[in-house]
């Protein structure tokens, strides 16, 4: 039984592929069948040379002759294993020259979707800077907000130590989910800011401790009720899902951190920043707005 199934990770299984010619294949299948089987978190290797006699197959890649090696996991960290695996195959002593080991096909969707995943983060921290510079009619202001996702990340890091889980893709696709959820906190809490320095004209220590007491109650709320409805998830109470344990834990990690600490890292980032811009404008110190007439 595949401890790292489809049902968990996106991807099944274990393979590793050596290519070169037929003779030097066949000389070295069991060397690389006893070096796998050695790999910790590795069982049952096998290889498609195993067929006896005249049976025995080739697969082709890129016109050369290869053999795949394929493995139960006993561990989640597939990808850890497959590069311990690989390691070990091109360390083996007397290897020929001709002979070259690589990721096999479900390894290498493992990385691709890594590589991919991570790209989808980036594409979705510009998405949302976006949006919030269109809204907030500032180009300082969102970045500060964007400060909350170092924050989820801490929080997601402890919290797969804690559990003792790997980053998995499951994992990546909960902290792809963080960077819509965790600025959310920020966002109504510099939203009120803005209010009470545009609206109320209060000066900006003022207008920060106004707007976080006022929006606490709200931030934790929806932050303790995500986490909430999370826990079956990151228990892992519903072990055989498409997603995994490792996002819920991942998600609320990240939530618990960057709520505790958005509520004194973004303030001290605001009154930093709206420094710097009044610095920069050469306005000098900051002048509240004038009230207006007939007040």
């Amino acid at each position: 039984v595949s401890r790292a199934s489809i049902s968990e990770q996106g991807f099944g299984g274990f393979n590793v592929v050596a290519s070169g010619p037929e003779a030097d294949l066949k000389a070295v299948n069991e060397t690389i069948k006893a070096t796998l089987a050695a790999v910790p978190g590795l069982a049952n290797v096998s290889s498609t040379l195993d067929l006896v006699g005249d049976a025995t197959s080739y697969l082709r890649i890129e016109r050369k002759a290869a053999a795949k090696y394929t493995a139960e996991l006993e561990v989640t960290d597939t990808l850890g294993v497959t590069a311990l695996a690989i390691k070990a195959a091109k360390d083996i002593p007397n290897l020929p020259e001709t002979i070259t080991v690589d990721q096999g096909f479900q390894s290498r969707q493992q990385t691709e979707g890594f590589v991919q995943t991570f790209s989808a983060m980036g594409v979705a921290i510009a998405a949302v800077y976006i949006v919030m510079v269109l809204t907030f009619g500032s180009l300082i202001h969102p970045f500060t907000i964007l400060f909350t996702l170092p924050l989820a990340v801490v929080g997601a890091a402890v919290g797969l130590w804690v559990t003792n889980r790997v980053v998995g893709i499951s994992a990546l696709i909960g902290l792809l989910m963080l960077i819509g959820i965790v600025v959310t906190n920020a966002i109504v809490m510099i939203d009120r800011v803005q209010q009470n320095r545009k609206e109320k004209h209060l000066p900006l220590r003022e207008a920060l401790i106004e707007g976080a007491r006022t929006r606490l109650r709200p931030i934790l709320m929806t932050a303790i009720a995500t986490m909430f409805a999370l826990l079956p998830l990151a228990i892992g109470l519903s072990e055989g899902a498409i997603i995994a344990a490792e996002l819920g834990t991942v998600v609320i990690g990240g939530l618990f951190s960057s709520t505790l600490l958005t509520l004194v890292v973004i303030p001290v980032l605001y009154s930093l920043f709206s420094g710097f811009q009044q610095r920069l404008l050469g306005g000098g110190k900051e002048k509240p707005a004038p009230a207006p007439a007939g007040d």
